[in-house]
């Protein structure tokens, strides 16, 4: 059977694990919730970019159109 400074040194391993455990997880959000926000970005530049890219195209559809009532 183990003597109590035993016991109270496999407590106190036993929290230090605890510990290291917490501190890696909260690394981990951490890291999550960076590449989390850095893809909301990317994601919104994306969508502005489409977003422009049809207005563009619009635009031109627009312009082709008022083009081809002045022919007519």
């Amino acid at each position: 059977m183990p003597s109590g400074s035993q016991a109270q040194a496999e407590v106190q391993r036993l929290k230090d694990q605890i510990a290291q455990m917490q501190a890696s997880t909260f690394e981990q959000i951490v890291e999550v919730e960076r590449k989390y926000e850095e893809l909301q970005q990317q994601l919104r530049a994306d969508t502005a970019a489409r977003e422009a890219e049809a207005a563009a195209m619009a635009a031109e559809q627009s312009r082709k159109y008022d083009e081809l009532q002045l022919q007519l």
